[in-house]
């Protein structure tokens, strides 16, 4: 119940407002919840955007995030951080009350992020005028990729958490 609103750094279809999330436009107290997924590790200073997080949302509010971490550097020079559990906890301590911090993926999905990262990141790695063929190339790696996943799926049996792709998280406001 209730109503979204998408903050982001550029005008979209779906952005309701944008902004710097460094220095969020919003008033004090008043969201639910914040969900950030693949954004806080872009951020310039993640500890002031959980400061502000905090501060815009009302008392108990929810602040959930997915951040990845095993996962190839992108969208460079953008991509700044990986956090552990521990760096996660690190920066939501001062301000949240961590109620879940989950992983996603383990050691049988880490094939299988390679060779997606093979694809995409191939044909990038050529000059221009040879990008095509290679991009052929690159997709003749996907049965491989497709066999990776269905390998991935005895993530089940990990129970390390020491290969994480993703964690998921839920805090509340202190």
């Amino acid at each position: 119940k209730g109503r979204l609103v998408c903050f982001d750094k550029n005008k979209t279809s779906t952005s309701h407002i944008v902004g710097d999330a460094d220095s969020m436009p919003l008033k004090t107290n008043s969201f639910d919840k914040v969900i950030s997924i693949n954004s806080i590790y872009y951020f310039r200073n993640p500890f002031n955007v959980v400061e502000d997080v905090h501060k815009i949302l009302r008392r108990g509010g929810k602040f959930v995030l997915m951040v990845p971490f095993f996962y190839p550097i992108h969208d460079v020079p953008f991509d700044k951080y990986r956090f552990t559990e521990h760096g996660l906890a690190a920066l939501l301590k001062s301000h949240f009350k961590i109620e879940k911090i989950r992983t996603f993926g383990g050691v049988f999905n880490i094939p299988a992020i390679i060779l997606h990262s093979m694809i995409k990141g191939m044909p990038l790695m050529f000059p221009k005028h040879i990008r095509k063929p290679i991009e052929i190339l690159a997709y003749a790696v996907y049965p491989f990729y497709i066999v990776a996943q269905i390998i991935s799926l005895l993530d089940i049996i990990d129970k390390t958490e020491r290969f994480p792709t993703y964690y998921f998280v839920v805090a509340s406001k202190k």
